[in-house]
């Protein structure tokens, strides 16, 4: 059967085909504006008799932005269907998730994720955002041009050699395959068939002892089922999460239009998938330092990079490890100078893995020197800082926003600023006029003779959009232009200015720019990947180079992507 741009599946991997051969899982669909839920071995089996546990499942709908809101089912029985039905209307283009423990099996606690998304397939994995934060294991998948592309996702990160079953709408096996190290599976155009189409996924985890009742389990078997709706009860796709158009390439606007290109295979991977991390491009070669790599606020010593690591982007084989001894540090940040490094701040966690957190900002300032592969000490900054950013700007150091966190003590917003000349060899940090704002997890950026603040998470009132801009010949603040959309575009941004326009990476995958007046922003492209809490570095006047981060919904990323400006 011939495919449509858009259809619907569902997902199930991890066990081998025999093992969940003729077992029931519960599934979710949207028809006719209502949510079913219903227990059988594919989506086309409907009659089966739901598990008394199986009903208690948690059913919820995903708004934009990722909020949830919770549905209330009601039993149903005819004789085409035995299930659960929601007692208003759901919108089929939204996205429906559920869990349930369904109880204990051979020793192992067996747990039940469920997913439907409606609409058409979208060409990338941003259309998913909040599912990861509801489900420990589950799927997304993309329209291509040959078929699609499934990515399978325990806690965040990618499950591979995971096996997956393809069904159709009636419940025949329409194709199976195992997914690789990206927890990615594809199928082609001839094994997807139109309607409504199902998989499941299974993984199972040792180690997981507990009791539920009076019984023991030693291990958990989780199981997921994902369908999406028939693309014929569908025009356009809304994604889970609303975010500005890309600007339009009016030519009477006073920002030029950019056509960008994205390239995705030039560079190895990073050898460390990790967020709120310090990089930086000094001379030929791109460094990154520290960063977070264990699962989503859980930070302890052993998940902290301590590694610098180096990639020659002249003769890019492979990342080096050029030391291996520095501190465990994450949000720090790392600049650029001369052909030098400087690493800033950061915190330390002294805590090991299962303590209580232990958690100390830092203030000691470094220097790498590429030619003699050694650091050095430099002045440290006045006060302890993580969670911050630095940029320079006529060869000087600027560091803003931020706060300071000392174990068990009370976590401290700075409402500091500093600077540090680097042309001379014994200077001292220099404090800046306060800053009209108390702001962390921002980005900072040098252009046009100043410094721009981007957004960031306020003390009080959230994520904001809010940039700010320091004038170094007037020495003072001014509020500059918001950036486009909503609070948490500006959370985890990072920025930087090349061929004479500055660019913001922001949370939804927008890159945007700053108007030639400085008046406005705009976003130019939708970026692939939804990366917060990365870097965007200068690659050349009209490219740069994206890399590490996250997303909500995927999880960390490893691979380095060329965004070309034309």
């Amino acid at each position: 059967m011939k495919r449509s741009l858009s259809f619907s599946f569902a997902v199930v991997a991890c066990l081998t085909l025999s093992q969940i051969a003729n077992a029931h899982f519960p599934w979710l669909a949207v028809e006719d504006g209502k949510v079913v839920y219903f227990f059988g071995e594919t989506p086309a089996d409907r009659t089966y008799k739901l598990p008394e546990s199986i009903t208690k499942a948690e059913v919820s709908s995903l708004a934009k932005r990722g909020k949830t809101q919770k549905l209330e089912l009601t039993a149903v029985e005819t004789d085409d269907f035995v299930g659960m039905t929601s007692a208003g209307s759901v919108d089929p283009k939204s996205a429906v998730v559920s869990k349930v423990t369904y109880g204990i099996y051979n020793g192992m606690r067996l747990n039940y994720y469920t997913q439907f998304q409606g609409g058409k397939l979208p060409k990338n994995r941003r259309g998913y955002r909040g599912i990861g934060k509801q489900l420990d294991l589950y799927a997304q998948a993309v329209d291509t041009d040959s078929g699609v592309d499934v990515f399978v996702m325990w806690q965040g990160k990618p499950l591979a050699d995971a096996e997956v079953k393809l069904f159709c709408e009636d419940g025949h096996e329409e194709g199976n395959g195992t997914t690789n190290a990206k927890g990615k599976v594809s199928f082609n155009d001839k094994e997807v068939e139109d309607g409504l189409n199902g998989i499941m996924v299974g993984h199972i985890v040792d180690g997981e002892a507990g009791k539920i009742g009076d019984q023991d389990y030693t291990k958990s078997a989780h199981y997921l089922t994902m369908t999406f709706g028939d693309p014929e009860d569908f025009e356009e796709s809304d994604s889970v999460s609303a975010k500005p158009e890309p600007a339009a390439t009016d030519s009477t606007t006073d920002q030029a239009a950019a056509k960008i290109t994205v390239i995705d295979d030039k560079y190895p991977a990073v050898p460390e998938m990790v967020t709120s991390f310090g990089a930086a491009i000094a001379g030929d070669s791109v460094y990154m330092y520290g960063g977070h790599m264990g699962r989503a606020h859980q930070y302890y010593a052993e998940a902290q990079g301590k590694t610098l690591w180096r990639l020659n982007l002249k003769d890019p084989k492979a990342w080096e490890a050029v030391s291996t001894d520095g501190p465990g540090l994450q949000g720090l940040a790392m600049v650029a100078h001369d052909g030098k490094l400087y690493r800033i701040g950061g915190f330390t966690a002294k805590n090991k893995d299962g303590e209580d957190r232990n958690l100390w900002s830092q203030a000691n300032v470094t220097c790498f020197d590429p030619s003699t592969n050694k650091w050095s000490d430099m002045a440290p900054m006045p006060e302890p800082r993580s969670s911050f950013d630095a940029a320079v700007l006529d060869g000087k150091i600027y560091v803003v926003g931020g706060w300071q966190m000392q174990g068990d003590g009370e976590t401290q917003w700075h409402k500091s600023a500093y600077m540090l000349d680097l042309s001379k060899p014994d200077s001292k940090w220099k404090a800046l006029p306060e800053p009209p704002f108390q702001r962390r997890a921002l980005s900072i950026a040098a252009h046009d003779g100043k410094v721009y603040v981007l957004g960031g998470m306020q003390r009080a009132g959230g994520p904001s959009t809010r940039v700010d801009v320091f004038d170094p010949k007037t020495n003072q603040w001014s509020e500059g232009p918001s950036l486009q959309g909503e609070g948490m575009e500006g959370f985890g941004s990072a920025a930087f200015a090349v061929g004479g326009n500055l660019y913001a990476s922001t949370y939804s995958g927008l890159l945007q720019q700053l108007s030639a007046d400085g008046k406005s922003w705009a976003p130019v492209t939708e970026l692939e990947r939804d990366r917060f809490f990365h870097r965007l570095l200068p690659l050349s006047e009209n490219q740069l180079l994206s890399l590490g981060g996250a997303s909500m919904s995927s999880g960390k990323f490893e691979e380095v992507d060329i965004i070309q400006i034309d």
